[in-house]
């Protein structure tokens, strides 16, 4: 479930502290997740593409199953892997699993 959407409260407190990031065609923006951020319509006759993806520390482990797997999960990219998990004294609920699986149908949705 796309859980992204921010209050109209929210969008008009942070507006004024939006900085534009524009690109040619085959530009990436890299960011954190928690940045909020956004887009105006696509407006044009071409698509406009998406890649996700994630990097996580060799000891952070899951929660919850990726609705969208990848034989690249759990591959170290840097440093070796440790067989070990770490862990913190913390609770929290688990996320509804998305129906579908994508980001767009998701966010759609929302």
């Amino acid at each position: 479930m796309f859980t992204g959407a921010v209050s109209d409260a929210i969008a008009a407190e942070m507006a004024p502290k939006a900085v534009a990031c524009y690109g040619s065609a085959g530009s990436a923006c890299l960011m954190h997740t928690r940045v909020l951020h956004g887009s105006a319509p696509n407006l044009s006759n071409a698509p406009r593409t998406l890649f996700i993806c994630e990097y996580l520390a060799e000891d952070s482990y899951p929660l919850h199953a990726n609705h969208i797997p990848s034989k690249y999960m759990y591959e170290v990219v840097r440093g070796k892997a440790t067989g070990r998990v770490r862990c913190s004294n913390y609770e929290m609920a688990f996320p509804e699993m998305p129906t579908g699986a994508s980001f767009f149908e998701q966010q759609a949705k929302a």
